[in-house]
């Protein structure tokens, strides 16, 4: 009898074309409509808000920020089993319904602990929370992997910039009003001192966003299989030690390691900036909405615009050039968090949307990096394999969790500093954090990205041009939109004029 993970229609790499393919793609797309909901949901403020329930401290904060990293060591047996056995489709779903049915327990078990237990059990429920959270992670780590490959051999290689960044755009149209609902939640019926009823609210956030989670993974069972022959004995050790010896993919994930160390705890810490800037512990009137819309909103939707653009650039600039502009543009976003105060809290959203514009570029290239090193079929001199994902995967996870840790015990070594500085009122220990942040997004860049090789790749100076000119353009459109509609800027005939048309 067949599993539910596996198809009757496996394929070799690449063999869907047409109609199927496109079908194929647009069902990848429509899951992630639905699991950017779930996504959304389980950021931000609500798993925040919940920490801060149950009163966890600032090191605790640095954990929960490093957990996924230190879950993601997990993708070395799990993409040894999805070699050894071919059976990436049916690992890939059962680790990832594991991963998203966890968020029953993790909205259910820390609440009973304390409405059984009290403010005693406390400290048991945010350990029992972290642990949750860590075995959620889990089930990402050990079938994410499957995900990447699966995605490498099914979207052609030209149009992959593209395709993805379409497909990111579709998601914010689901993950935007998530992620303000689940603030407009919490504001609205959790806005109390009370921790009972705070933990029973983001328990129903979590609950909901689990539905829309599962669903996600039930729409990939539409989605053809791919044929990934197994390995055995010699090959499957050549295929993992291939990336440690290819010199160009380590010096990509020394890249990626870096800029992870960098980014990856300021997700927690930047929650809990705003949190407090707006006073009394994020209790103020509607802290949980401003938060949600600042943090999670505003840079979705920046990004929209914008997604389009770093697809084509991607595919006809090529990846490097693209993670250079990016890279560069992240280190004043970083610097600017300093300068968001309570009375200037609306730089919040304009830091937080450019980022959010900038970071999408240098996720959208590293995903791109690593499918182009996975997959079933040899490409760019590799033997391809879900081995250099998990090779990055855990590489990265090095850097992001001791990221985290580290960023969790530099805020509790500095709970206690407040300064005045002029243009940003208290300095404290989040203005620490944000410096160290960008110095070391600035040396990621600078130190591993020089040394990248991509020969297909052009000039960095001409992808800004290229991304420019595209900006001006698709504004001047918009803008030009509302004449043109009532026949202004066209001849008779209903063409545009001649003085209208782009060069």
């Amino acid at each position: 009898m067949q599993s539910a993970g596996e198809s009757t229609t496996a394929l070799k790499p690449h063999e869907l074309r047409g109609p199927p393919l496109r079908r194929a793609m647009s069902t990848v797309t429509l899951a992630w409509f639905f699991g950017a909901i779930w996504m959304s949901a389980t950021s931000g403020t609500p798993p925040t808000n919940y920490a801060k329930a149950l009163g966890a401290s600032n090191f605790q904060f640095g954990v929960l920020s490093a957990l996924p990293f230190i879950a993601s060591f997990l993708t070395i047996p799990g993409t040894l089993l999805m070699e050894a056995t071919g059976k990436r489709r049916l690992i890939f779903f059962i680790s990832l319904f594991f991963q998203r049915l966890m968020w029953i327990p993790i909205a259910l078990v820390p609440l009973w602990i304390y409405k059984t237990q009290g403010n005693a059990g406390k400290a048991l429920a945010a350990n029992a929370f972290l642990a949750l959270i860590f075995l959620m992670q889990c089930g990402q780590s050990f079938g994410g992997m499957g995900f990447i490959g699966w995605m490498s051999d099914l979207v052609p290689p030209g149009i992959r910039g593209s395709y993805f960044s379409r497909r990111r755009q579709w998601s914010l149209l689901s993950s935007i009003p998530a992620a303000w609902g689940a603030g407009w939640l919490l504001d609205h019926f959790a806005l109390t001192s009370n921790s009972d009823v705070l933990l029973k609210w983001c328990s129903i956030v979590f609950l909901g966003a689990c539905f829309f989670g599962v669903l996600d993974i039930v729409i990939f069972l539409w989605v053809p299989d791919i044929v990934t022959p197994p390995k055995k004995g010699n090959e499957l050790m050549r295929s993992w030690t291939e990336p440690l010896r290819n010199r160009n993919f380590l010096w990509f994930a020394g890249f990626t390691a870096a800029y992870v160390f960098a980014v990856a705890p300021m997700g927690q810490f930047a929650t809990l900036f705003i949190l407090n800037q707006l006073g009394t512990d994020g209790k103020a009137a509607g802290s949980n909405q401003i938060t949600q819309l600042m943090l999670i909103v505003a840079p979705a939707a920046a990004q929209l615009p914008f997604l389009g653009i770093w697809g084509k650039a991607l595919d006809r600039m090529g990846k490097r050039p693209v993670l250079i502009l990016a890279g560069l543009g992240l280190v004043p976003v970083a610097i600017g968090w300093c300068f968001v105060t309570r009375e200037a809290i609306w730089l919040g959203y304009v830091v937080s949307a450019l980022g959010g514009v900038l970071w999408a570029g240098v996720d959208i290239a590293n995903f791109n990096i690593v499918l182009e090193f996975s997959g079933s079929a040899a490409r760019n001199g590799t033997r391809g394999g879900t081995a250099y994902a998990a090779a990055n995967s855990v590489i990265v996870s090095i850097a992001g969790m001791f990221g985290g840790l580290t960023f969790g015990a530099l805020a509790d070594w500095m709970k206690d500093l407040n300064l005045s500085v002029p243009l940003m009122g208290k300095f404290t220990f989040f203005h620490v954090l944000f410096l160290a942040s960008a110095v070391l997004r600035l040396l990621a860049v600078v130190v591993f990205l020089p040394a990248m090789h991509e020969p297909e790749a052009r000039p960095t100076v001409e992808a800004l041009r290229y991304m420019t000119s595209n900006i001006y353009n698709n504004l001047f459109a918009a803008m030009m939109q509302p004449l043109r509609m009532v026949g202004i800027g066209k001849d008779d005939d209903g063409a545009p004029s001649e003085t209208m048309k782009d060069e």
